[in-house]
């Protein structure tokens, strides 16, 4: 099967060519008159409507349509075998265990070296390693890494690593990526996540850490040889301890979210609905991405404990696909709450400006606990897929919990079912956030919209509520000063008086 698609291409050292035809053959892929082996490769990322591909001949970022760039990344990752960094040799990246490996947009400095480019970036349990194209290859232990930082960009967030003479900008990393990375300098280092690194300074004065180990040309002939050693394994029946030696799938297409918004589904239709005058700019976009970071949270938060595992039955133990969806269904309740508080903010605000009692706006055009039930209900619908994917993930776990101990063949064949049925979940759970993010649509669109129209043409109160209660205290006053006159008969006398 081959590929042929027209893409705009940023080729590292060559500049960008639109328009480039993209082409895939047995023997490798071609950008017009580039070619690039299979063997060459080392990841490829798909990023919203931008796909990151890096090899030790060339990296490149494509832009063009999504549909086009997932069906090319297929391709790549069927030819190429991209799960090698898992089965590396101990020396290559020093017996370390890979967490993740992804390509990346990078820039900064290392030990006042310069560096810029899209490389591939290989976190492991003790180090992040940033390998570029040529095969020069450096390494920052966690220990080093005294800041790190997220702050927005145009393309999603960039991640900020280090600080003086050494410090990076990483940007394309998904949110659970980032969050990973976060994670493992935190658990490795007394980093400070997002604030200042004066007061980390003078504690880490005395350690004077060593600095992060750089491998530069003279180096580059060994990783090179690591590489296309790897490259060579042509099954996972070959490798040695494979029990120890695993990889946790990214999750790319659920996980995928680089906080930018362009690979949010049903975008047309929040862009309409956002056009509505009763809600401020941007809400709806930052409402979802609030509740796509509650629906992720629990595959982020098993992922990271399977890829924390030393042991390859102790990950797929974590990876449980029931347990998983008690998870999802506890935070598809979450979502439900998070939306209902959402749309109570927008009527609290709304009733604020037109000066309309909140107890009487709550009244009228708040949800009932019927009514709250119900929406629960309708966006639980969504996760539904989810069920048949979770239990072949369950079931391919036990199979590779029973084979650990026999190991060989056995564990070699089970390793693989699990990864394909982890590669299922993965498309079930992008699909589920789909429909769950098109029900929270509708439900804006058929039911809070509405209420909350209602409420803003309700007729507006002129003056504050305690002048009218001041005003309405002295009018009751005066006429039952009056009254008193009257029944006393001095009303004559009091106007005479006047």
């Amino acid at each position: 099967m081959s590929f042929e698609g027209i893409f705009d291409v940023v080729i590292e050292g060559a500049g960008t060519e639109r328009g480039a035809k993209v082409l895939t053959a047995p023997e490798g892929f071609y950008v017009n008159h580039h070619e690039i082996p299979y063997p060459t490769l080392l990841g490829v990322a798909l990023r919203g409507s931008i796909l990151l591909v890096v090899g030790t001949q060339a990296a490149m970022a494509l832009r063009g349509s999504r549909d086009g760039l997932a069906t090319l990344a297929a391709e790549l990752r069927g030819h190429a075998d991209l799960n090698h960094l898992a089965l590396q040799d101990r020396e290559s990246l020093e017996g370390e265990r890979v967490v993740f490996a992804t390509p990346v947009a990078v820039s900064g400095l290392v030990d006042m070296e310069r560096i810029k480019g899209m490389p591939l970036v290989v976190v492991t349990d003790s180090a992040l390693h940033v390998l570029e194209r040529g095969g020069r290859q450096y390494r920052l232990a966690w220990d080093v890494f005294n800041k790190v930082d997220v702050a927005k960009a145009k393309f999603g967030q960039v991640l900020r690593v280090g600080a003086g003479t050494t410090k990076l900008e990483l940007l394309y990393l998904t949110d659970a990526q980032v969050q990973t990375i976060r994670g493992m300098a935190a658990r490795h280092s007394g980093t400070l996540l997002g604030v200042s690194e004066s007061a980390q300074a003078a504690a880490r004065a005395a350690e004077a850490p060593a600095s992060p180990r750089v491998e530069t040309a003279s180096d580059t002939s060994k990783t090179a040889v690591g590489v296309q050693g790897v490259q060579g394994v042509q099954g996972l029946g070959e490798v040695g301890d494979l029990a120890r030696r695993f990889l946790v799938p990214e999750f790319e297409l659920s996980l995928g979210a680089t906080g930018s918004g362009s690979d949010r589904p049903l975008g047309a239709k929040v862009e309409r609905l956002q056009l509505s005058p009763v809600l401020p700019v941007g809400f709806l976009e930052e409402h979802l991405r609030e509740l796509r970071t509650v629906y992720e949270g629990a595959l982020v938060k098993r992922k990271r404990e399977a890829a924390a595992s030393t042991e390859l039955a102790a990950a797929a133990a974590a990876l449980d696909g029931r347990s998983l969806l008690e998870d999802v269904r506890e935070n598809v309740r979450v979502v439900t709450e998070a939306t209902l508080r959402a749309y109570e903010r927008q009527a609290r605000r709304i009733a604020a400006n037109r000066r309309i009692p909140w107890r009487k706006a709550r009244k009228k055009h708040m949800l009932g606990q019927r009514e709250t039930g119900g929406l629960q209900n309708r966006l639980a619908r969504g996760i539904t897929g989810l069920e048949k994917a979770s239990d072949s993930v369950s079931a391919s776990a036990e199979a590779v919990q029973a084979a650990a101990e026999a190991g060989g063949p056995e564990l070699t064949q089970a390793y693989e079912g699990w990864h394909a049925s982890l590669r299922e979940l993965d498309q079930a759970y992008a699909v589920g956030w789909t429909e769950l993010s098109r029900e929270v649509i509708a439900v804006w669109q058929d039911t809070f919209l509405p209420k909350l129209t209602r409420l803003g043409g309700e007729r507006r109160s002129l003056l504050p509520r305690p002048v009218r209660a001041a005003m309405l205290f002295f009018f009751f006053l005066f006429v039952a000063f009056v009254v008193y006159l009257i029944v006393t008969g001095q009303l004559s006398n009091f106007i005479e008086f006047q």
